[in-house]
C-alpha cells in the first residue's frame, strides 16, 4: 500500500460493492522517522521500486510487530509521504471506507471481534453520534465506460504517471483536460507550447516542462 497507493485503491474499488460496509486495516507501524531502540536504530531494507501515479515524496518506514511487542526490521518506501497517506485515508473515510491501524494480527483479531460484537446491538442501543451511517458512493470503473471514455481515462493516467516522474504538477483535473484535447502522447509531443497553453490551467512554464519531459527542445 505504501509503495503504490493506486494499486491499493484499485483493490479497494474491486471489493467496494461486495458489502454494505467496508473497512481497511493497516497492520504494523508506518512512520516518517526511523524507529530507534535504546542503543540502535531498527534495521531497514530499501524497498518501493514501484512508483505511484500520485506525487512523489519523502520516505516512509514500515515495521512489522510480532506478538509480544518485538519490532522486526522494516522497509523504506519513497513512493508516498505521510501527508499523502493521511489525505488518502481521509478521502476513503469520506467515501465510507474506514481505516483502522493495528500493531499485528493478534491486535487485528481483537479489533474484528470488537467490531462484530458492537454490530450485533440493535440500532437504538447505539448512542454515539446517534448512529450516523454514511451511504455508499458509486465508483465508476472501466466496465462502466464507453471505448472513448476508456481511452481518455488511460491517457489521463499516463499523463499523471509522467507528471509524477518529472514533477510536472499535472494532477487528475489537468490530466483529464489535456486528454480531452489531445489524442495521445505523440499528439502532445508534436504540439506547440501555445497549443498546450490553450488547455485550462496550463501556463507557459508547465507547457514547456511537459514538452521537455517528452524529449522536445524548447
Amino acid at each position: 500500500m505504501v509503495g503504490n497507493i493506486d494499486e491499493a485503491e484499485k483493490q479497494l474499488a474491486e471489493y467496494y460493492h461486495n458489502a454494505d460496509k467496508n473497512y481497511q486495516i493497516i497492520e504494523g507501524i508506518i512512520s516518517p522517522d526511523k524507529l530507534k531502540m535504546k542503543d540502535a536504530t531498527v534495521p531497514i531494507d530499501a524497498h518501493g521500486s514501484s512508483v505511484s501515479t500520485r506525487d512523489l515524496g519523502a520516505k516512509l518506514y514500515c515495521y512489522k510487530v510480532e506478538p509480544g511487542g518485538f519490532i522486526k526490521s522494516g522497509h523504506s518506501f519513497s513512493a508516498v509521504n505521510d501527508s499523502l497517506l493521511a489525505a488518502w485515508t481521509h478521502r476513503l473515510a469520506e467515501a465510507g471506507v474506514i481505516t483502522y491501524c493495528t500493531i499485528n494480527w493478534v491486535h487485528t483479531a481483537k479489533l474484528l471481534s470488537a467490531i462484530y460484537r458492537n454490530e450485533q446491538k440493535p440500532p437504538e442501543e447505539h448512542k454515539t453520534l446517534q448512529r450516523v451511517i454514511r451511504p455508499q458512493i458509486h465508483i465508476k470503473t472501466e466496465k462502466d465506460m464507453t471505448e472513448a471514455e476508456k481511452q481518455e481515462f488511460r491517457f489521463a493516467k499516463s499523463l499523471m504517471f509522467l507528471s509524477s516522474i518529472y514533477q510536472l504538477g499535472v494532477g487528475e483535473k489537468k490530466a483529464k483536460l489535456i486528454a480531452g484535447k489531445f489524442m495521445n502522447m505523440l499528439d502532445i509531443a508534436t504540439a506547440g507550447v501555445s497549443e498546450l497553453m490553450s488547455v485550462e490551467g496550463i501556463g507557459r512554464k508547465m507547457a514547456e516542462k511537459i514538452l521537455l519531459s517528452l524529449g522536445r527542445e524548447i
